[in-house]
């Protein structure tokens, strides 16, 4: 393995990783600290514990929410999330750099699965990305972020799969080294995009549900500072 490969996937992933943790533990205690704040200032302390713990394993596995709103967009978002996920937890050779890196390692899963979840995170992917180009009101709300992120994973996932086949036309060694720096990028940069979700989404979902939590009376008192004394219905 030439030696700017050998670099790649052990002394900079470290790093990459250090970083990926410090920054996802960083944000994950500066949330729940301002979450445990919101609880202590919250004018109606009966929170649902039970009932946001439950919308929230809702949204992680959508499954019965995929239909009812953007279809084709909604599915294509959850195979493509799927797959990220799996690919990159459970592709033997990603496990084998892990273990290599951390001592941490578990079971992976068949490369033939791999390959057709790769598939179809390559085509959800691509069908987000030019959803978000082509449809207008789609793309007045993307950034240069989304199309950035997007391209980015896709890069990792096309040269990821390329490389793991035996007709593969580029250079091995230049294409994984390609694949790795893009994995390394995207691993930098999750805790500090949108993508630093994947940790803090449970603590958002709480989060929204305690800001609604006013005093009794708090929402006529609030329109009553904002608007005056008339009355207003809300």
């Amino acid at each position: 393995m030439p030696t700017w490969l050998i670099l790649a996937k052990g002394p900079v992933l470290r790093f990459t990783l250090a970083v990926l943790a410090l920054g996802l533990l960083r944000l994950v205690i500066i949330n729940a600290w301002q979450m445990v704040s919101a609880i202590r200032q919250a004018g109606d302390q009966h929170i649902p514990y039970r009932q946001i713990i439950q919308q929230t394993l809702s949204w992680l596995i959508p499954i019965r929410r995929l239909g009812k709103d953007r279809t084709g967009y909604s599915l294509a978002s959850f195979v493509f999330h799927v797959g990220i996920v799996i690919v990159a937890l459970f592709l033997r050779n990603h496990l084998d750099i892990l273990q290599a890196n951390t001592g941490l390692t578990w079971l992976a899963i068949p490369k033939p699965v791999l390959d057709w979840l790769t598939l179809g995170a390559i085509f959800g992917g691509s069908f987000l990305l030019f959803y978000r180009l082509y449809v207008r009101s789609s793309r007045k709300l993307s950034k240069f972020g989304d199309y950035f992120l997007l391209a980015l994973i896709l890069n990792i996932f096309v040269s990821g799969f390329i490389a793991g086949q035996p007709w593969n036309p580029i250079a091995y060694d230049s294409l994984m080294l390609f694949h790795t720096l893009n994995g390394i990028l995207l691993l930098l940069i999750i805790p500090f995009t949108k993508i630093a979700h994947c940790v803090l989404f449970p603590i958002i979902r709480l989060s929204t549900e305690i800001a609604w939590r006013l005093v009794p009376q708090g929402g006529s008192k609030a329109v009553k500072t904002l608007y005056g004394p008339q009355e207003r219905k809300i």
